[in-house]
């Protein structure tokens, strides 16, 4: 039978790429043309990770578990305040505690968590007495009405045929209902909060059954080559010192019927004697070397896999590791900050319009209205130190009496100024009006006359005297 043998130029013909004009070229070195081995280099996408591989990644990588974790609790860690105008607090009781009842706090961290990992997640709301998959009619709300929240992944809902086609609707290109794989329950969008996972370009959104992509999908590689590095690491000790017996005839022995038999167990014996303690017996002609195997400059290797995780992740190596970084005067301080910046930023893009919906629901249902003066705010992640708020204090009271001795403020605003910051925590509103008071009560009274000290009363005029000063005299 004959043999098609391919040469190399017609191996090589077959990966010829055409010539761009708009790339860097030069001929005479060979950059960019055929000759260079790197103009054939593309991106392909790699395979989609399947639900399987994403739950087995979760559950045996504390490094993929972290990365999908870490995010959601930074952002519901400091949670939210809710604020009225109402001095008495009673409505913001009321609603912390419908919040709490319902723990709307960790059902979003729930969300967000499944979000990251799968792709995408609602949360379900229950409104009593009225059906799922109707509209929900905010009007309709009443004290009490929400009942329950379900947070669901993508894989547990199925969404229906039907797409909304009003540009004016916020659910635009998105499904108009859900089904609940469980139950079969169908629940209108108004009814629940959607939590997507990595924004994708709407073609490859639309294949990914419009739903975003999971957080370790992009990150595959790095996981992949970061893990793989420390388990070859750890296989490695095992392996520190290599143990080399030399023996004659040893080829001869193997060949022969029932050698390699004898062979294994003549060095098992021999193993199982050796030890620290033990000596280890061989025969004249066998000969016992060690040789240690160099471990050296892998700790580099694998700080440089921790930093392409890091990187790839969006998160801090002093965060997702938990390690201080080395060198000198190094705290940081600035990778957190700008950390908890990039945290801000995902709360107000994907939290906070979701909490908004929520908060449409959730404060009718623990006041029976809503207030036109309700609103919350976030708590912040950065906790200053003592001495930072120290510092912070000190300019602050510089300031305020600079400010008071030009006469641009007055000891009210100071006072009010504390009340707010909650410097002192006992300044009572009273207090604050007290001081109000007494600063315009110095400011009807008029200032002495620097020329004049002992003038108790600068604005009366002296009164003549009753003799005339020449019969005085």
């Amino acid at each position: 039978m004959k043999r098609n043998v391919k040469t190399a130029s017609a191996a090589l013909a077959r990966t010829t790429r055409p010539v761009v004009a708009d790339g860097l070229e030069n001929v005479v070195a060979g950059l960019g043309t055929e000759r260079d081995k790197r103009s054939f280099t593309q991106y392909g996408f790699a395979r989609h990770l399947s639900r399987i591989e994403l739950e087995n990644m979760y559950r045996t990588s504390w490094l993929a578990k972290k990365i999908v974790n870490v995010v959601a609790d930074d952002m519901t860690r400091a949670w939210r305040r809710h604020v009225f105008d109402d001095e008495s607090g009673e409505m913001m009781f009321a609603v912390e505690q419908v919040e709490k009842a319902l723990f709307v706090r960790a059902k979003v961290n729930e969300a967000l968590r499944w979000a990251r990992l799968y792709g995408g997640a609602l949360i379900v709301i229950g409104v009593n007495g009225e059906s799922p998959a109707t509209p929900l009619n905010l009007d309709t709300i009443r004290l009490g009405s929400l009942r329950w929240l379900h947070v669901l992944d993508r894989h547990r809902v199925s969404a229906s045929g039907v797409l909304t086609t009003d540009l004016e609707s916020p659910n635009f290109g998105k499904p108009e209902a859900y089904t609940v794989a469980e139950s079969s329950v169908v629940v209108h969008h108004t009814r629940v909060l959607r939590f997507d996972g990595q924004p994708l370009p709407y073609f490859a959104w639309e294949k990914n059954e419009r739903w975003g992509d999971s957080e370790l999908q992009h990150l595959f590689d790095s996981l992949s080559n970061a893990d793989t590095s420390t388990a070859a690491v750890a296989s490695m000790l095992f392996e520190a010192n290599v143990d080399v017996v030399k023996a004659e005839g040893l080829a001869d022995l193997v060949s022969t019927r029932g050698g390699e038999e004898k062979l294994i167990k003549r060095f098992q014996t021999a193993a199982m004697l050796k030890s620290f303690n033990r000596m280890l017996l061989l025969d004249g002609q066998e000969s016992y070397e060690k040789k240690g195997n160099n471990f050296s400059g892998l700790d580099k290797v694998m700080q440089q896999f921790m930093q392409d995780v890091s990187g790839a992740a969006d998160i801090p190596v002093t965060r997702l590791y938990g390690q201080v970084p080395g060198g000198l005067n190094a705290s940081g301080d600035s990778e957190i900050r700008n950390y908890y910046d990039s945290i801000k930023a995902k709360q107000e893009a994907i939290l906070c319009p979701q909490l908004d919906l929520l908060d449409e629901i959730l404060i009718r249902s623990a006041l029976g209205r809503m207030p036109d003066d309700y609103r919350y705010e976030l708590g912040s992640l950065w906790q200053m130190s003592d001495k930072e708020k120290s510092e912070i204090e000190k300019n602050r009271a510089e300031r305020d009496a600079k400010y008071l001795e030009m006469g641009v403020i007055t000891e009210g605003v100071i006072a009010a100024d504390l009340k707010e910051a909650g410097t002192y925590k006992n300044l009572t509103d009273e207090e604050v009006e007290l001081a109000y008071e007494l600063a315009e009560k110095v400011d009807d009274e008029d200032p002495p006359d620097p020329e004049n000290p002992d003038d108790k009363d600068p604005g009366k005029k002296p009164e003549p005297d009753d003799e005339d000063p020449a019969e005085q005299k």
